[in-house]
Parts: structure tokens; sequence; C-alpha cells
């Protein structure tokens, strides 16, 4: 399975840490480079800064068509991928969990990472043989898109929704796009190195996000109407969410998704 890594060329601590994590891993590396605020014209910054439920910074906005042109490559070929960002951190089984995966039909997304905060997770799951893990449906998710597998299926549906409804925070936009046939593997395969502390993990690069580092102001508001708008919009996602919940609860349940400490 080929792997998919977006990283910032200016991040070399970061690329570093990812080209010895790949060679260890044996993985199909492939970097990305990601896109960055200077990348990004002004009118396009423009036209998609308010289509998410509150302003997105011009960080946030390049952050997401990174991840969007990972989603265009596989949606073009005929096989899942593995996409990081450059701050993953992977177990040491994740190459038997990708050779897993590749067997698998019917999944459009399947998440390997956690974050300390509950998942709504499918009752439902299915065994991985030889892993000591296993794989439940992911019904609701509120953050992570550092270590994903996607399915050309799944690509299409993700490119399908941005030309709709326009993009959002990676995570977020992935997360709630339920027609995705979203698996999580329990325990988790991958963290990212802010949270490698508080899953006791040594962590081999400085762990702040590079998009939180940034301190660039949210695009200002056209007024009051527009500021109406966005908080409509937001109560219509938190609504989507309290529906999601409700119509999934009677065969899910939320639940911490931890890792296994031995593989990392």
């Amino acid at each position: 399975m080929k792997t998919y890594i977006l990283n910032l060329p200016s991040a070399l601590e970061r690329r570093t840490f990812q080209t010895q994590q790949a060679l260890r891993l044996g993985l199909e590396a492939q970097f990305i480079d990601a896109q960055t605020p200077a990348d990004i014209p002004d009118a396009f910054f423009q036209a998609h800064a308010f289509s998410w439920e509150r302003p997105i910074k011009i960080t946030e906005v390049a952050c997401f068509m990174s991840h969007h042109q990972v989603w265009q490559q596989i949606a073009d070929s005929h096989e899942p991928a593995l996409v990081l960002e450059d701050d993953a951190i992977l177990a040491h089984n994740t190459p038997d969990l990708l050779k897993h995966l590749e067997m698998l039909n019917g999944l459009d997304h399947v998440s390997l990472e956690t974050r300390q905060r509950q998942k709504l997770l499918g009752r439902r799951s299915k065994a991985m043989a030889g892993l000591n893990a296993r794989l439940h449906p992911l019904l609701q998710d509120r953050t992570g898109a550092a270590a994903y597998v996607l399915w050309p299926s799944g690509a299409r549906i993700l490119l399908a929704k941005f030309a709709q409804h326009g993009m959002g925070l990676a995570d977020a936009f992935i997360s709630s796009t339920y027609p995705l046939k979203s698996w999580q593997t329990v325990p988790a395969f991958a963290i990212q190195a802010d949270m490698a502390v508080a899953y006791g993990v040594s962590c081999p690069i400085a762990p702040h996000s590079l998009i939180a580092r940034e301190k660039v102001p949210s695009p200002p508001t056209r007024g009051g109407l527009h500021d109406l708008q966005l908080k409509w919009r937001r109560l219509r996602g938190q609504l989507r969410l309290a529906a999601r919940y409700l119509g999934c609860f009677w065969r899910a349940r939320r639940q911490f998704v931890g890792i296994d400490i031995q593989q990392f």
C-alpha cells in the first residue's frame, strides 16, 4: 500500500523523522509538499474562507488543500493508500495492518489515530487476525486527520462534498462526511507528536502544531447578517451531530480508543 506523507518543505526535522520511520517500517512512502499560505491565491481564500461553520484561517485552508490534493491522487487510482501528516507516530505493527486492510472490501476510510477524545463506535466489530486488534464502525468522530487509510471510493465522496459544499477543517470535514463507510482500529495504530507524552510514548520530534504555532488571525466577517449566517450554520452542524448520535446510539457506544504501548 502506498503511503502519502504531507510535509512542509521547511519542516526538515519532520521530513527526516518520517523518512526514518518509513524505512524502519518498510513503507512505500511518497512525500507531498504541503501547501502554505503563500500557495493560496487571495481570490481562492476569499471564496472558501466562510464555507465552514466559522471563518477558516488561511493556514487551515492550506492544510485542507494539502489533504485535497492527496484525495485527488487516490481517487484517480485503483487502490487504498495511507495518508499521514508529518507529525504522525506509527505503531511498529502498522505494516501488518496495511496488508490486512488491502484485502478488505466495502470500506471507504479507516482512522488509525486517537487523541484522548471519545469516539462513537459501532458495537459490532471485525477481528484482524494476528494483530490483536479489531475494526469498529466509526460512526462519529471530532478530531484527527493525521493518519488514515482512504479508498478511491472514499476519496471521491470527499471530493464531491467539497465541490458541492466547500471546505472545512480537514479533520472535521472528514468526520462529518457521514456517507463514508468509516472504521476505527482498536487499539489505535497512530498518535500525533503532541499526544506522545499523554500516551507515554517517546516523542522524536518537536511536538508543537505548525498550524497552531502560526499566529494567523481569522478573516473578518462581512457584518451582522454574515455573523448570523455563520451562527446558523454552526447550529445546523450541532443539530446534525445530535441527529447522528440519536440515529446510531442503539448500535453504538462512546469510548476512548487506547494504544498498545508495546507497539510504540
